[in-house]
């Protein structure tokens, strides 16, 4: 019986604490940074939250957070490839990424990383933000604007982390 009430009383605080954990990721709104830049793309370095400076894994994301701009920037499918899970690299053969990020005139810049959440073993959200600028007609499709700002929840998964295309995520763009 004693079993019984300490493993309900486990079960219970822990639930607790999932749903604090969850509670403070939906009403914590994803910093921007502190500026954006009047026109560009801003600074191309990557920018770390103290908040995001506080997770365990925070070197490891902001590692392949900073290859994977760095390969954008310098339109490198090579370079992205290694930042991405291989699942993700399927889904995006070289064609397929050279006419979402190989446009020449696409820059990004202003990068923040404002927050990275553990899900799971080994599985890391990564809240960035970030501007583009970029001939409007390289933009995306609902947005012909020569400055873009992006906020994405990037999914991370293995050892070192990867952007995984299969884990949570979500993008809001807009102009900035």
């Amino acid at each position: 019986m004693t079993l019984v009430v300490v493993l309900v009383v486990a079960l219970g605080a822990m639930l607790g604490v999932a749903g604090l954990r969850l509670a403070q990721m939906r009403s914590v709104p994803m910093a921007s940074p502190r500026a954006y830049p009047a026109s560009g793309p801003g600074q191309p370095g990557l920018e770390v939250s103290s908040e995001a400076w506080s997770y365990p894994s925070s070197p490891q994301v902001q590692d392949v957070l900073g290859r994977y701009f760095d390969a954008i920037n310098s339109h490198n499918y090579g370079a992205w490839a290694a930042t991405m899970t291989p699942a993700a690299v399927g889904e995006q053969t070289d064609a397929v990424w050279a006419k979402l990020y190989g446009k020449p005139s696409t820059q990004a810049g202003t990068i923040r990383l404002s927050r990275v959440d553990e899900v799971a073993p080994g599985r890391v959200v990564a809240l960035v933000s970030y501007v583009t600028a970029q001939n409007p007609d390289d933009a995306p499709n609902n947005l012909k604007l020569s400055q873009v700002c992006w906020r994405v929840s990037y999914a991370l998964a293995g050892t070192p982390p990867k952007i995984d295309v299969s884990g949570p995520s979500s993008v809001t763009l807009g102009s900035c």
